[in-house]
C-alpha cells in the first residue's frame, strides 16, 4: 500500500508516519499543493496511492481545496470508483460544519480530529477496508483476517516501526 500524508506540521507528519509505517510506503508533503502535485506525479508514474491522509490549515492550499484537485485527477484518468485511493481527513478543527464540509464538499470518506492515537488510526483503516480485521480468540490473543478488498490489502505484518519508506514484506 502507498500513503500520502499532506500536513504542514513535521511534528504531526512524524507522529502520523509512525503509526501508519507498518502498512505501507509513507510519503510526506508539508502543504496541499504539494500533496496535489505528488499525487499526479504518483498517477503518471503507474505508482497511484491508495490513501491520502489530509490535514485542512495548511498555507499555499488548504485540505479542502487538495482533495477536491486529487479527486478531480482521478476523474481525469479514468480511475473506476472502487480502484480510487481512499481520503482521510486528519484535523484539529472538530466543528460539526467542518467535518460535514471535509465529506460531503471535499470527498473525505472518513475525518478523524487530531491527536488520533495508533488505535483510532487503526479503527480508521478497518473502516476504509485498509487494514485486516483483528478478532480476539478464546484466550484474547490477536488473530489477523485479511481484508476482503483485493488489490488495496495492506496489513500490520512487515514494515519497520523505525519509520521511512518501509512496508509489508515485497512492498517499498
Amino acid at each position: 500500500m502507498r500513503i500520502l500524508i499532506v500536513d504542514d506540521s513535521a511534528y504531526q507528519r512524524f507522529l502520523i508516519r509512525s503509526h501508519l509505517c507498518g502498512f505501507g510506503a509513507c510519503e510526506e508533503v508539508h502543504d496541499g499543493a504539494q500533496g496535489v502535485e505528488r499525487f499526479k506525479q504518483a498517477l503518471d508514474e503507474g505508482l497511484p496511492f491508495n490513501l491520502v491522509v489530509m490535514d485542512i490549515l495548511m498555507p499555499v492550499m488548504n485540505g479542502h481545496e487538495a482533495l477536491k484537485r486529487i479527486i478531480a485527477l482521478q476523474d481525469s484518468a479514468g480511475i473506476p470508483e472502487g480502484s480510487r485511493a481512499k481520503m482521510l481527513m486528519l484535523s484539529s478543527l472538530d466543528d460539526p460544519e467542518t467535518m460535514l464540509a471535509a465529506q460531503f464538499e471535499s470527498g473525505a470518506e472518513m475525518y478523524l480530529t487530531k491527536p488520533a492515537d495508533g488505535p483510532t488510526l487503526v479503527e480508521a483503516f478497518k473502516n476504509l477496508c485498509l487494514a485486516p480485521e483483528v478478532e480476539e480468540d478464546e484466550e484474547d490473543e490477536a488473530v489477523i483476517a485479511v481484508c476482503p478488498s483485493p488489490g488495496v490489502g495492506g496489513g500490520l505484518a512487515g514494515g519497520s516501526p523505525e519509520g521511512g519508506n518501509s512496508g509489508p514484506a515485497g512492498v517499498s
